[in-house]
Formats: C-alpha cells, sequence, structure tokens
C-alpha cells in the first residue's frame, strides 16, 4: 500500500486518527523528516503530528480499502 500524506490540526483529530489505526491488525508509523513514531501511540502522534503535514506509513501488502475511507478525513 502507498503511504499516506496526513494533517492534523487539533489534538482532538489526533485521538480520532489513533482511535482508527488502532484497530488495524498490522503495524503503522507517522514520519516527519528523520523522526518516527508509532502511529498507534496517542503521545507520540500530539508530539510529531499536530500542525505539520506527516506520512503514514502501514507494514502490510494489503489494500486496506476500510482504513483509507475511514482517514478520508485526514488525508492532504
Amino acid at each position: 500500500m502507498p503511504n499516506i500524506l496526513i494533517r492534523l490540526e487539533q489534538p482532538d483529530q489526533a485521538v480520532e486518527f489513533v482511535q482508527a489505526i488502532s484497530k488495524c491488525a498490522y503495524d503503522a508509523d507517522l514520519k516527519y523528516g528523520s523522526r518516527m513514531v508509532d502511529a498507534k501511540s496517542l503521545l507520540g502522534v500530539l508530539s510529531l503530528a499536530i500542525s505539520r503535514t506527516v506520512e503514514l506509513i502501514l507494514h502490510t501488502d494489503e489494500e486496506c480499502l476500510g482504513l483509507k475511507k475511514e482517514l478520508i478525513r485526514f488525508c492532504v
């Protein structure tokens, strides 16, 4: 699956994002420059992704169509 650009403007969006991504059985990371955090970690997401465009990296070969629909509101 290609990586997805995500932008979270408010802390409540970070909470919604982590709740959505935590439902997935595979690992996911957020990357900004050379920094990378676990996308399922609220503290990591809050420290890295608020008011920045970050790259969501999904570690799976699946298409993840359901996840894409759920995360569409955060995509850039």
